[in-house]
């Protein structure tokens, strides 16, 4: 009764586990558009904490924003499940994440009046 569940499950995982970048893909010969279970990988992922922070300091200062500010940013998105953990995220933020989190498409009503009509518009056209 339970068989097929057990058997497909290993099989899942490996998927999972076999996703690599989108570069070993393409020498694999994999078609990234018709594959539906491709990752995307973060490509923040793979930066040391010196070198994401020398990256958003130049990000920050090349178009005029607080750079502590794009630092906490970068952080955040480098690792989003641990944002409660990194340094300098106040209480504040932390509950606007994790409203986020929770609550996804919270958005003001008149964003989605907007992207009816524009819808209804283009249809129209």
């Amino acid at each position: 009764m339970y068989l097929p569940l057990i058997k497909a499950i290993p099989t899942r995982l490996t998927a999972l586990q076999r996703k690599g970048s989108a570069e070993d893909a393409l020498r694999r010969g994999v078609d990234l558009n018709r594959n539906i279970e491709a990752l995307i990988e973060n490509p923040l992922s793979h930066l040391t904490p010196d070198q994401l922070e020398r990256d958003a300091r130049a990000f920050a200062r090349h178009v005029g924003l607080d750079p502590d500010l794009i630092i906490k940013g970068a952080r955040i998105a480098k690792d989003p499940q641990y944002f409660a953990t990194i340094p300098g995220v106040t209480e504040e933020e932390k509950r606007a994440l994790q409203d986020e989190k929770r609550h996804r498409f919270r958005q003001p009503s008149a964003l989605y009046l907007t992207i009816v009509v524009c819808s209804i518009g283009a249809a129209v056209q």
